[in-house]
C-alpha cells in the first residue's frame, strides 16, 4: 500500500524533495517515440515553461530538473509555512497570476484585477488559495494537467498522459540535496542521451551553464541560485555555499566514475568522488526519504514508519 502524500510531505517544515513523474505506461510522450515514429521533444519546452510559470507564484523553489523522453525529475524546496505570512492581497495576486482568467485565449488584465478583489473579499477562497499555494500535490497537479490537455489536443485524443501518482522523496540534509541534484542533472548522461552536461538539453545544469556563459546577472526567478542551498536537518535551516564551478566539477567527477562500474557502499575508504557516486546512485532506490542515519531515524519516528530507508554516506 502506498504511503499517503500527507505523510511523505511535511506541511509544517520547509524541506527539499526529489520528485519524479512518468508518462502513462512509460510511453515516450516527451521525446522521439520509437513505436509511433513521432517526435514529441517540443513538449519538453511546454513543461519547462509551465514549471517556470508556477514556481514563480507557489512557495516552491526549483533546485534541479531534468526532462526526459518518458518522465521528468525535479529537486524542489517547498516552504509550506511561507504563504501564512503573505498578505491577503499577495495571496490573491499570486493565485490570479498563476491561473489568470482569459478571453479568447488571452489574459484579460481587467478580469485579473476584478478576480483579485473578489478573492480578497472571500475568506473561504483566500484560505483555499493560501493552502494550495503551499501544496506540493497542487503544484504537481497544475504542472502536469495542462501538458496532458495540450498533448491530447495535439494528437486528437482524450487518453491518459501521466501515470496517476508522482514519486516524492524527502531530502533531509545537505548531502542528500546535492546528491539528488547531481542525480537529476546527470540523467541524460547516465542514459547516454548526452555525452556531457554541456549537451544535456532539458536540464537545470544546462540552463545554469547557458546563464553563466552569457554573463546574465540573474537567473530566472523560478530557478534557485545554487549558492543558496540550505542544509536541512528537519529542525534548523542553515545556509551553505557551493559555487557553480564546484558543482560542475562534482558533476564531471561523478559522470567519469559512472563508467567504472559498481561501487560497494560498504567500503570505508572510498575517495570523495566515489563516496558521492554511492550517494547519487542511492537516489534510484525511490526511498521515502534520504539522509544520514540520525536524520532518517528522526524523520521515520515522527511519522511512525518502519525503517525501510538506508542512510547515505
Amino acid at each position: 500500500m502506498a504511503t499517503p502524500r500527507s505523510v511523505l510531505v511535511d506541511d509544517q517544515v520547509p524541506l527539499y524533495y526529489h520528485v519524479t513523474s512518468r508518462c502513462v505506461q512509460q510511453a515516450w510522450l516527451l521525446g522521439y517515440d520509437p513505436v509511433t515514429k513521432r517526435d514529441y521533444s517540443h513538449r519538453r519546452e511546454w513543461l519547462t515553461n509551465r514549471l517556470r510559470h508556477l514556481a514563480t507564484f507557489f512557495s516552491v523553489d526549483v533546485a534541479a530538473y531534468a526532462i526526459m523522453s518518458n518522465h521528468f525529475h525535479l529537486v524542489v524546496y517547498l516552504d509550506p509555512t511561507a504563504p501564512r505570512s503573505w498578505s491577503d492581497e499577495e495571496v490573491a495576486r499570486r493565485w490570479v497570476s498563476a491561473f489568470p482568467p482569459r478571453v479568447k485565449g488571452k489574459v484579460d488584465p481587467g478580469m485579473c484585477e476584478l478576480m483579485q478583489a473578489e478573492i480578497c473579499e472571500d475568506e473561504a477562497r483566500l484560505k483555499n488559495a493560501r493552502s494550495k499555494l503551499a501544496s506540493l500535490s497542487c503544484f504537481m497537479k497544475h504542472l502536469k494537467q495542462p501538458i496532458a490537455w495540450r498533448a491530447n489536443q495535439e494528437v486528437g485524443t482524450d487518453g491518459d498522459f501521466w501515470a496517476n501518482r508522482f514519486y516524492s522523496g524527502a531530502l533531509l540534509d545537505h548531502d542528500a540535496v546535492i546528491a539528488a541534484m547531481i542525480y537529476v542533472d546527470l540523467n541524460p548522461v547516465r542514459a547516454q542521451i548526452a555525452r556531457s552536461i554541456e549537451e544535456s538539453v532539458g536540464t537545470s545544469v544546462f540552463e545554469r551553464l547557458h546563464h553563466a556563459k552569457h554573463n546574465q546577472e540573474k537567473l530566472e526567478k523560478y530557478l534557485q541560485p545554487i549558492t543558496n542551498l540550505p542544509d536541512q536537518d528537519c529542525s534548523d535551516l542553515k545556509w551553505v555555499k557551493l559555487s557553480l564551478d564546484d558543482y560542475v566539477m562534482r558533476l564531471r567527477a561523478i559522470a567519469m566514475n559512472m563508467q567504472a562500474g559498481p561501487v560497494s557502499s560498504g567500503r570505508s575508504t572510498l575517495s570523495e568522488p566515489l563516496r558521492w557516486l554511492v550517494n547519487v546512485r542511492s537516489l534510484s532506490k525511490r526511498q521515502r526519504a534520504f539522509g544520514t542515519k540520525s536524520a532518517l531515524a528522526g524523520w521515520l519516528r515522527a511519522r511512525n514508519l518502519r525503517p525501510l530507508e538506508k542512510p547515505m554516506g
